[in-house]
């Protein structure tokens, strides 16, 4: 009887074992994509101190934008932080409407994340509406149990149409 027991014990964890790494990447994914979400959120907010919970404080964090008007890229927190606080502030709340993500891959290595996804917006200027669409990228690494971007790239598809 012991050894049955047993027996059915080790065989419900071979064949649970796949579906409980499932459920485990199932929850980091949805925990990437929570803090994707909530970093556009706080950005088209204009919510600073939000925004930056969403980021690794290093040197080693990058950022690049671009456009068929304009490119922008900055190494390291400290420049990453200094430019964004004349861009993230309560003015630009309204100016972009966040339209949702869609298309993600997420491929996840150990503590990092490799990310990508589309983004569609609607830029408000003037009284006009102007829909906009990014391809991004992220890399983001497992900090404590947090997940936090380490790497944030956009290139908008839509100014080059």
């Amino acid at each position: 009887m012991k050894k049955s027991f047993l027996f059915l014990f080790i065989l419900g964890l071979v064949v649970t074992l796949p579906i409980r790494g499932q459920a485990t990447n199932t929850k980091a994914e949805a925990a990437i994509k929570s803090v994707i979400e909530g970093e556009i959120k706080a950005s088209f907010d204009g919510d600073y101190n939000t925004w930056v919970k969403f980021f690794v404080h290093e040197p080693y964090v990058l950022w690049m934008q671009e456009s068929k008007e304009v490119y922008s890229c900055w190494k390291g927190w400290q420049e990453i932080s200094t430019s964004m606080k004349n861009y993230v502030k309560p003015e630009r709340k309204g100016t972009m409407i966040h339209n949702g993500n869609s298309d993600y891959i997420i491929k996840l290595y150990g503590n990092e994340a490799f990310v990508t996804f589309k983004c569609k917006s609607t830029k408000i200027s003037n009284e006009q509406s102007t829909p906009v669409e990014a391809w991004e990228a992220r890399f983001l690494e497992n900090q404590s149990g947090s997940w936090k971007i380490t790497y944030l790239s956009s290139v908008y598809t839509s100014t080059y149409k």
